[in-house]
C-alpha cells in the first residue's frame, strides 16, 4: 500500500504533541517520585534521630548509674555530647577524688546513631610493664597505679601490703590505698575505724561458686592475676554528709537496674542474688557485707593504719601533689 492509500495520513504535528506530552508527564512522574522520596526520607531521618536522642539520654543516664556502684572510688564528672548528621557522641568524664583533689580518670566514650544502634569506644587501658619473672607486675592507668582486692574467703598464693610505702612517701602528696579485709563487716563496724579517711566501701558481691572457682585457679603455681582490679570492684562512696544515703543508694540502683537496666540488667540481677543469697535475706544497708575499702589522705593519715588487724592486703593507687 502507497502513501496515496493510506486510510489516515500521518499527522507530523500530533505525533509531536503526543511525544512532548509524554515526555512531560513522564518528567512530571519522576519529580513527584523525587518529592515524594525526599519527604520519606526526611520523615524517617527525624523520626530516627528523635530515636537517637531518646536512646542516648536514656543510656547515658543508665552508664552514669551505672559508674555510681562500679569502680572503686570514681565520680562522674558530666557528659559532653557532639552531633554529626547521622549520629552522635557521648563522653563522660571520670574522676578520683583523692584527699578532696580530683584526679583525671580518663574518658567514657559511646556513639549512637539514627539507625538505633551504640557502642562504647574505648580510648585506653590499664597496662602492666615486667617480666613474667617478676614478683607483682602492678597496672596503671591514665600514669597512675590501679588499687587492687584481695577476697576473705580466697586462699591468694601471695597477698601484697603497701603499706610499708607510707613510710618513705612525701607528705606533700595525697594518696589513695585499698584496704582488703579478713571477713566480711557491717558498715558501722568500718566507719569507727576508718571513718576519718574513708572514701569508698567494697561491698561482697561474689557467689560461692565464683569463690570456689578463684580458689581453684589460685592453686595453680602460673597463675598469676588473682586479685579484683578497682575497674571490677562494686561498692560505692562514703558520703560525709549523710552515711547511710549512699548505701541506700547503691541498694536502690541494684533494684532499678535489676528491673530495667538495659546492657546492664542481667549482671545487676546476678549481684542481686548473691547479696540477698537467692532472695531468702532481704536487701538492707545493715546485710551488706563490707569487705574492703578504698581511704585516701597523706601518708602521715594513713600510717595509723599499718597495725589495724581486720586489713588483710593493701594497695596504692592513684598519688598527687598536695599543692
Amino acid at each position: 500500500m502507497n502513501k496515496e492509500n493510506e486510510f489516515l495520513p500521518k499527522d507530523l504535528d500530533f505525533e509531536k504533541l503526543v511525544k512532548k506530552a509524554k515526555k512531560r508527564s513522564m518528567i512530571r512522574m519522576v519529580l513527584i517520585s523525587l518529592v515524594i522520596s525526599l519527604i520519606v526520607l526526611t520523615g524517617l531521618y527525624i523520626i530516627g534521630d528523635r530515636v537517637m536522642i531518646m536512646k542516648m539520654e536514656k543510656e547515658t543516664d543508665l552508664d552514669s548509674t551505672w559508674n555510681d556502684i562500679m569502680g572503686a572510688n570514681i565520680e562522674q564528672q558530666g557528659t559532653i555530647y557532639n552531633y554529626s548528621p547521622t549520629s552522635a557522641t557521648a563522653k563522660m568524664k571520670i574522676v578520683k577524688n583523692v584527699g578532696g583533689i580530683p584526679i583525671p580518670w580518663g574518658e567514657q566514650e559511646k556513639v549512637f546513631t539514627i539507625f538505633g544502634t551504640s557502642s562504647f569506644i574505648n580510648n585506653n587501658g590499664a597496662y602492666g610493664s615486667g617480666s613474667i619473672k617478676d614478683e607483682r607486675i602492678p597496672l596503671y592507668y591514665q600514669g597512675e597505679r590501679v588499687v587492687q582486692f584481695f577476697h576473705p574467703q580466697v586462699n591468694y598464693t601471695q597477698i601484697f601490703d603497701d603499706r610499708a610505702l607510707l613510710n618513705i612517701i612525701d607528705d606533700n602528696t595525697v594518696i589513695e590505698m585499698a584496704f582488703s579485709f579478713n571477713d566480711g563487716y557491717s558498715i558501722e563496724e568500718v566507719n569507727q575505724i576508718f571513718k576519718e579517711q574513708l572514701a569508698w566501701y567494697w561491698v561482697d558481691t561474689f557467689s560461692k561458686d565464683e569463690i570456689e572457682n578463684d580458689n581453684k585457679f589460685n592453686e595453680y603455681e602460673d597463675f598469676r592475676d588473682a586479685t579484683i582490679h578497682g575497674f571490677d570492684a562494686y561498692g560505692f562512696s562514703y558520703n560525709r554528709n549523710a552515711e547511710t544515703y549512699s548505701a541506700s543508694n547503691f541498694i536502690s540502683i541494684l533494684e532499678m537496674v535489676k528491673e530495667d537496666g538495659g546492657n546492664y540488667q542481667n549482671e545487676a540481677e546476678v549481684i542481686f542474688n548473691n547479696i540477698t543469697n537467692q532472695g531468702k535475706m532481704k536487701l538492707e544497708p545493715q546485710n551488706l557485707k563490707i569487705i574492703g575499702v578504698v581511704v585516701t589522705g597523706k601518708p602521715s593519715d594513713l600510717i595509723k593504719f599499718s597495725d589495724e588487724s581486720m586489713i588483710r592486703g593493701a594497695t596504692l593507687g592513684a598519688t598527687t601533689d598536695l599543692y
